[in-house]
């Protein structure tokens, strides 16, 4: 698989250009960590009704202004009460590393994985939300419609 690097507003981005290739690492590498994501969270706060359509979606890489991106709201409110896991604090700590990681050492990142119909983040919570912390305004995405 092709994964150029591309730089957009000063972030860099491994991406994949070809639709067929987009479909194929969303449909094998980043469908394995939303399988074990819904596994492993009890109630699933993302509401895995998506999860089947994944096949079905045309895959394109696409650059859109951050401020589009949509967040699933049950998944940024989502606290586990058994293990105390927090979504937010998590994701917070997380963005802290990420945005040092980006500022200090320069690190390649994945586009954003978002459907189309309703500009929702399906993959990349972490990525989206330090892009917007630190006022990046556009991202390359893989956008997925049906």
């Amino acid at each position: 698989m092709n994964t150029p690097l591309r730089r957009l507003d000063g972030i860099s981005y491994w991406v994949i250009e070809d639709p067929d290739g987009i479909h194929d690492f969303i449909n094998t590498e980043v469908r394995k960590e939303w399988e074990l994501d819904v596994r492993s969270l009890p109630g699933d706060p993302a509401g895995g009704d998506w999860l089947p359509t994944l096949p079905q979606r045309n895959w394109t890489l696409e650059t859109i202004r951050t401020d589009e991106v949509g967040l699933n709201e049950r998944i940024m409110n989502f606290v586990d009460a058994k293990t105390s896991y927090d979504f937010a604090d998590h994701l917070a700590k997380r963005r802290q590393q990420l945005r040092h990681a980006i500022e200090n050492y320069g690190i390649v990142i994945w586009p954003v994985v978002i459907r189309k119909e309703d500009m929702q983040i399906l993959d990349g919570y972490c990525r989206c939300t330090t892009l917007k912390e630190m006022n990046i305004p556009r991202t390359y995405t893989y956008m997925g419609s049906l």
